[in-house]
């Protein structure tokens, strides 16, 4: 145990530290001392203290000779403290112990914790994800609380560095992210096209003429009336008609069921709310936009125990939205 040569001022126990006098003894002695109290016995403390029989002895010298007193005097086979010895034992033993504790890895057990976990979701996933987490959580953590926030590149490192979310799922933007932010690659993503099959009067995939001819209904939080699809399609001298941008993906399915329109959803939220809602899934008749899918959290919740586990269990549940439907 190393003191520090800065000295400052702390408040322990309702009483001042004066870190000059302490600099005056090397606190390793104290551990010495503490594995004597225990063992009674010069060899089993150098055993328990993995050092030679001679450092124990010459490390008791020291302490005794900066303490004036004997500490441990020798009663047959034991080695049997003093007064001042067991005076001393009966203050260190719990800082001791504290220190121990504080230095510790902390453990984490989720069949007890009553912790809130802040998880920022993209929407075209949370219908979808959001049900299997939680019964996750009822069966391993039952006492601990979910706390939704929403979840796009944009926002998403802002509300990490705030702690208003401990870990996000979202669309990656490009580049690397800075070293406050951990990030983990999870999936590739496509788009798909979803539509009414009675509205359409239509299964199946879409061809290049229904598909530009048909009204569109865009996902845009900005209100855009645009995308990469429209690049695409520009790209082959194609247009396609969009009559409508929302903010919100589970708006999608209500519109499409209420009028012939199309809507070009990420794959994973398009099968969904294909399966759900009883709607066509189609590819789209050109090439799709793709990103990746990851979790984004804060450098600081990099090694904490719950946070860990609740992106494992975040992961493990995002393996089941993404699998098959005969594997579900």
């Amino acid at each position: 145990m190393t003191i520090a040569n800065t000295s400052f001022k702390l408040m322990f126990m309702n009483k001042e530290i004066n870190e000059i006098d302490l600099r005056k003894l090397d606190l390793n002695l104290l551990l010495v001392f503490s594995a004597m109290m225990r063992e009674r016995s010069v060899a089993k403390a150098s055993g328990r203290l993995y050092l030679g029989p001679s450092a124990v002895s010459m490390a008791l010298s020291r302490l005794r000779e900066a303490l004036g007193d004997p500490l441990f005097v020798r009663a047959g086979t034991s080695m049997e403290p003093t007064p001042r010895a067991q005076a001393l034992w009966h203050n260190i033993e719990p800082a001791l112990v504290t220190i121990e504790g504080a230095i510790r890895p902390p453990t984490f057990d989720p069949g007890t914790t009553t912790q809130t976990f802040r998880f920022a979701c993209p929407d075209d996933l949370e219908l979808a994800l959001v049900p299997r987490l939680m019964r996750r959580l009822d069966e391993r953590a039952p006492l601990a609380q979910l706390a939704l926030r929403p979840s796009d590149f944009r926002s998403m490192y802002p509300s990490l560095d705030a702690g208003d979310a401990h870990v996000a799922l979202s669309a990656l933007p490009a580049g690397r992210p800075d070293s406050r932010h951990h990030v983990e690659k999870l999936h590739t993503e496509t788009f798909l096209a979803i539509y009414d099959r009675t509205q359409l009067d239509q299964t199946g995939k879409l061809n290049m003429r229904r598909f530009t001819e048909t009204d569109h209904v865009l996902l845009s939080v900005r209100g855009d009336l645009n995308g990469p699809i429209d690049q695409t399609l520009a790209a082959r001298g194609k247009s396609r008609r969009i009559r409508c941008a929302v903010s919100h993906f589970p708006t999608l399915p209500f519109i499409l069921k209420e009028r012939p329109a199309i809507a070009c959803v990420p794959g994973t939220a398009a099968r969904y709310f294909a399966d759900t809602f009883d709607l066509e899934c189609s590819p789209l008749p050109v090439t799709s936009p793709q990103f990746t899918l990851g979790l984004v959290w804060h450098a600081r919740l990099d090694a904490d125990p719950a946070q860990s586990w609740f992106r494992s269990l975040v992961i493990e549940t995002l393996d089941e939205v993404l699998a098959p439907k005969a594997d579900r």
